[in-house]
């Protein structure tokens, strides 16, 4: 009897084929997986910039608008930096909103408090400090503070005195006269955090905000 049934491989060519196939359909689920984690990873990082702008904006404004006197002088100033890698040092004011984390205190005690820009290696940008201490009655350093926000790219804050005049820097002390033992009227402050998907289109935040202590009764 003859064997009629025979057994028949895979040539190269069909195995070639197969895997080439197999390549192409590999490599277009690789582009897909690769793009959904960049945007979930862009969206995440939008998310963190927008919380820590809600959370610094809130708190710049809260301390700005409880800006007060003592012994019936205002301290109000900007902080130029000395070494010009920054756009502004920073500013310091007496306030009513103190932070009191160590249980019961004062609620209207008046506190030196001041917002630092320094260097933010992490993200070659700057980060904004924090630092609040009560004065009870004369100045003392401020200590480390808390750091409020990283990856700015450029801070600008502007002032507006009574009659709505544009200042980039106030000194209640040796300003001008519109300045001298006064505080604004008015600040605006936009924070541009740096985008790392596109450096041309960074996040902006704004806000422009009335003081009450301003307001001569």
């Amino acid at each position: 009897m003859k064997r009629t049934a025979s057994r028949r491989g895979f040539t190269l060519v069909e195995i070639l084929v197969a895997i080439a196939i197999l390549a192409v359909v590999l490599s277009t689920i690789y582009v897909s997986y690769i793009s959904t984690m960049r945007i979930v990873k862009s969206l995440e990082y939008g998310d963190e910039i927008f919380h820590m702008a809600r959370i610094t904006l809130e708190r710049m404004v809260l301390d700005l608008q409880s800006a007060c006197k003592e012994k019936d002088a205002y301290e109000f100033a900007t902080l130029k930096d000395s070494t010009g890698r920054l756009p502004l040092k920073g500013i310091t004011f007496l306030s009513r909103a103190h932070l009191d984390f160590s249980g019961p205190g004062d609620s209207m005690a008046v506190a030196q408090i001041s917002y630092d820009l320094e260097g933010d290696p992490a993200s070659g940008g700057f980060s904004i400090v924090r630092r609040d201490v009560l004065r009870q009655g004369q100045d003392r350093e401020s200590g480390e503070g808390h750091r409020m926000c990283g990856r700015l790219q450029f801070v600008n804050l502007r002032f507006y005195d009574s009659v709505g005049r544009e200042y980039s820097l106030w000194d209640s002390r040796d300003g001008s006269e519109a300045q001298r033992n006064n505080i604004p009227s008015a600040v605006l402050i936009e924070l541009t955090f740096i985008n790392p998907d596109d450096k041309t289109r960074p996040y902006r935040f704004m806000t422009r905000f009335l003081l009450p202590g301003s307001v001569k009764m």
